[in-house]
């Protein structure tokens, strides 16, 4: 691993093991060190980096349990050379970063986590590496256990090269360590912007790989793939390996370029299955395998019987990675109230009058605005087009909001919102899910708006 030299001597522990204050804690299952402030993070740092007795790792066997969201800036990282082998709870809490390392590899709030668990965190803010950069973890190794993560923050790198970079894990390597496995990712999300020009690009895992396969499962990407189109760059997931096991993995988000993957950046992995992106949102070229499918295709539970148990669904919105909670935060529930565009259009091609959802009543009202005045928006979400351009929507949910970029070209003007592509004699509400039985409101009715009084 590159060497980094952020820290003071001050924050080092004593080879033989300096006793661990924290704030509180002994570092048991049942009695877990506190992690409650950057100091604490600190000197976390320090212990993952400074050999115990006998050169053991002192994080081995312990644990740590994040007890309220960091608001302060962490500027640093846990484990500039050592490996975290503990377990660390963030209890559903969130770590505000500003990691600015743009010559350094190896770079996230973990560096690398062997044998250890991260889960139930969110990170939100900004991290800047070279190569093998994540916002929670750059690079996760054999049997590390990483579960219930979400990234916010802005993860960039300049590395034009093989990057190795993603929004929650940079790159996953796990090699032949004697009867050591490989590293288990499950219910993560990204809803963050990853911005790379380089290959092995992923909205939350930028590579996957070697000697020792690893295992992949419900994760998704609603946020942000900025790339000119390089190798193995995809929408969740950049570069994987053949003994790879990758399952119900989705991407929502979306891409500044149709050269990048809708969802996974290649085919090596030969166990995969339910693999998807929204076609409307991460428009491609590329000839990769995944089931593509319109927003409205996806909405409330269309994908439960594919994506099962580990997901959280409900009407009007896209599925999410159930996340011990993370998933009901108001930008998680944001970035999963969707635009649903007429069939044959896309974020990069508006010709139709659309919808925009509202949310759903267990999370609250979501609220649309339009920047340029090219869309009028109705409180029912019915969005006519006005004029061609680009038009900039922006959604908000409480203290959350989130933008999107539409391009409207040659609009046809035609008021009667077509919000599935189906004329098919069904009854369909305005987030394009089939009902037997319609009550007051608007539908869809052999393509047609209809209003039922």
């Amino acid at each position: 691993m590159k060497h980094h030299f952020l820290f003071l001597p001050a924050l080092l522990l004593s080879a033989n093991g300096m006793a661990q204050t924290f704030s509180g804690g002994t570092g048991t299952a049942a009695d877990p060190y506190l992690i409650s402030n950057v100091e604490d993070l600190k000197e976390l740092s320090s212990m993952v980096d400074t050999p115990g007795k006998d050169d053991t790792q002192q994080t081995y066997g312990k644990y740590f349990s994040l007890t309220q969201d960091i608001t302060q800036p962490f500027k640093y990282m846990i484990g500039l050379e050592g490996l975290f082998k503990g377990d660390f709870n963030g209890n559903g809490h969130t770590i505000n970063v500003d990691i600015d390392m743009q010559k350094d590899d190896y770079v996230g709030l973990f560096g690398t986590v062997k044998s250890g668990s991260v889960h139930d965190l969110a990170v939100k803010g900004s991290v800047k590496g070279r190569r093998y950069v994540g916002a929670i973890v750059a690079n996760p190794t054999n049997e590390a256990r990483l579960h219930n993560l979400v990234n916010y923050a802005t993860v960039t790198s300049t590395y034009t090269g093989i990057a190795y970079v993603g929004g929650v894990i940079g790159g996953i390597i796990s090699q032949s360590d004697g009867t050591l496995g490989g590293a288990t990712v499950s219910r993560c999300a990204n809803y963050g912007t990853v911005s790379c020009d380089g290959g092995a690009v992923g909205g939350v895992i930028g590579y996957s790989g070697q000697a020792v396969g690893n295992t992949i499962s419900d994760i998704a990407n609603y946020g942000y793939v900025e790339n000119k189109g390089a190798q193995r760059v995809g929408g969740a997931i950049g570069n994987l390996m053949w003994n790879d096991k990758l399952h119900r993995i989705a991407n929502f988000g979306t891409m500044s370029s149709d050269g990048i993957s809708g969802c996974i950046g290649n085919s090596n992995p030969k166990d995969i299955g339910e693999i998807f992106y929204d076609r409307q949102y991460a428009h491609n070229t590329q000839d990769i395998p995944a089931q593509e499918k319109n927003t409205a295709e996806m909405t409330g539970n269309q994908m439960s019987g594919t994506l099962g148990e580990a997901w959280t669904y409900a009407d009007g919105m896209l599925p999410r990675p159930t996340m011990g909670g993370l998933e009901n935060s108001d930008l998680a529930v944001l970035y999963a109230t969707p635009i649903l565009l007429a069939d044959g259009d896309n974020l990069q091609s508006v010709t139709k009058d659309f919808c925009v959802s509202t949310g759903n009543p267990a999370y609250g009202s979501v609220t649309w605005t339009a920047k340029n005045g090219l869309v009028e928006i109705s409180a029912d979400g019915t969005a006519a087009i006005k004029g061609n351009g680009l038009e900039v929507l922006t959604a908000t949910l409480g203290s959350a909001s989130r933008s999107i970029t539409l391009n409207i070209r040659n609009a046809t003007g035609i008021n009667d919102i077509r919000c599935d592509r189906q004329a098919d004699g069904s009854w369909y509400n305005i987030f394009g899910e089939r009902v037997s039985s319609p009550s007051r409101g608007i539908y869809i009715y052999n393509g047609k708006k209809i209003i039922v009084k």
